[in-house]
């Protein structure tokens, strides 16, 4: 979640957070620096990438072309889960995170708890078009920083500055100036508009 690589030359002092360093011929590391020791990694043959389980078991990300209202429906509409724990299963969207779940949501106008088996194909349209959109925009913006997040270049995320809904507790919304509610949906803290996502 906060993990980042940083280029430096070998006899750069080793940081307390660079937990994974390569080592290569021409005296630079590439090391793997990680606050929260979230990350993890696996050393694998090119020809052996799609039997490692994060891999082979991964969904399709919300800008691939592969995304459709069509997949979405038949990953969605036989599940009797909330539309935001199924947006946050990483076998069917990979890389749609807590944030990105709410502002997708939110820009398709559904309620986090309603359930998969009740979504509309219309609403797997509109969920389809809205990822593909908020994590472009989001790209543009270098991501979203909630805490401490740096790139390697020591650029902050400035997506959190569009945000919608995620964090917004007790604030207006801004397309109809209902207060914003928390809820929690699969043990993580979820922001919606009563009015915008019934």
């Amino acid at each position: 979640m906060e993990g980042k690589y940083f280029i430096k030359d070998h006899n750069e002092e080793i940081n307390k957070h660079e937990h994974v360093i390569f080592e290569f011929e021409d005296g630079t590391d590439l090391r793997y620096h990680d606050t929260r020791k979230f990350g993890r990694m696996n050393l694998v043959l090119k020809e052996d990438l799609e039997t490692v389980e994060g891999v082979h078991k991964q969904g399709i990300e919300p800008i691939d072309p592969k995304l459709s209202k069509e997949y979405l429906y038949e990953n969605f509409h036989k599940k009797k889960l909330p539309m935001k724990s199924l947006l946050l299963d990483q076998t069917i969207i990979s890389g749609l995170g807590n944030i990105y779940a709410d502002e997708v949501l939110f820009a398709s106008g559904i309620y986090p708890e309603k359930l998969g088996v009740d979504i509309t194909m219309d609403e797997c349209d509109k969920i389809v078009s809205s990822s593909k959109r908020i994590i472009e925009e989001a790209i543009k913006c270098g991501g979203t920083t909630i805490r401490s997040y740096t790139s390697s270049l020591g650029v902050t995320g400035r997506f959190q500055q569009n945000l919608m809904v995620h964090k917004r507790e007790g604030e207006t919304c801004k397309n109809c100036g209902t207060i914003i509610k928390r809820i929690v949906v699969g043990g993580r803290s979820t922001y919606y508009c009563e009015n915008c996502q019934k």
